[in-house]
């Protein structure tokens, strides 16, 4: 059997390198990528396609089932939980979850999770079944993270992230950027991550407040602090009234010179 690719997502890095360490014991298990947080997780998965996912479920910003939902369904591994909480424990076993280890658990328990895993990626059908099924119990099947159509006269952005509706004033957005296949909506205490691209989002904010000043970055202009120009006068440091820094590219110098002007 070819090696087993695995990631392993945890904010804690003791229960990083703990899960590693108990994985380097098994020589059919590569792992590919270990990962503090949701993004990292996410890019990780869309990257190297493992087969196996050791996944912390409270995390901050994006939890575990929130990273499960930004996959495609023919990335998702088998998911093995690694948690300190057990309010999720009864439906992760009713809907077949490959395991769900709850913190601190022993040697002896974690193998026993691995080569439930293992036999189940072997039986790949299966795999898809368990898998899938447990998805779709938690996180709502087509409810995917998205922006929801609204009139062009509305005063905000209507989104939905895991099954729920949030509807964000536009003077609460600070920045929203581009991530890979993914926008960030940043507010004040948090941010929103949609499956969606920069140049649609513009396309549903308001000109002014919102400038887009980088091909990966637009900013809104009430939450704008200041600006300052570059050696070579074509491109500008931004800075945000909550202390965030950007860079603007040569490409929105002229939307940058209206916002000096204005």
């Amino acid at each position: 059997m070819e090696k087993i690719k695995a990631v392993i997502v945890d904010d804690e890095l003791e229960a990083r390198e703990g899960v590693a360490w108990l994985l380097a014991k098994d020589q059919q298990i590569d792992v590919v990528a270990v990962c503090a947080n949701g993004i990292e997780a996410i890019q990780a998965i869309r990257e190297y396609h493992p087969e196996l996912l050791f996944l912390d479920i409270q995390m901050p910003q994006i939890n575990g089932f929130e990273v499960l939902n930004s996959i495609s369904a023919e990335y998702l591994p088998a998911v093995i939980f690694t948690t300190a909480y057990d309010e999720y424990t009864l439906k992760a076993f009713e809907v077949h979850a490959v395991d769900y280890l709850l913190k601190p658990f022993t040697n002896e328990r974690f193998f026993a999770a691995l080569n439930h895993a293992k036999q189940i990626i072997q039986q790949k059908s299966t795999s898809n079944q368990q898998v899938s099924g447990f998805i779709q119990s938690q996180l709502k099947t087509g409810q995917s993270n998205q922006l929801v159509s609204e009139p062009s006269t509305s005063e905000r952005l209507t989104v939905k992230v895991d099954g729920k509706v949030y509807f964000i004033p536009f003077q609460e957005i600070i920045w929203i950027e581009a991530y890979d296949y993914y926008v960030k909506i940043h507010v004040a205490d948090r941010f929103y991550l949609l499956r969606d691209s920069l140049k649609r989002m513009a396309t549903r904010l308001p000109n002014p407040p919102f400038v887009r000043v980088h091909k990966s970055s637009i900013i809104n202009q009430r939450h704008l602090q200041e600006i300052a120009p570059q050696q070579n006068g074509n491109e500008y440091q931004i800075t945000l009234m909550n202390g965030q820094q950007l860079n603007s590219s040569r490409s929105y110098r002229d939307q940058i010179k209206n916002l000096m002007n204005n």
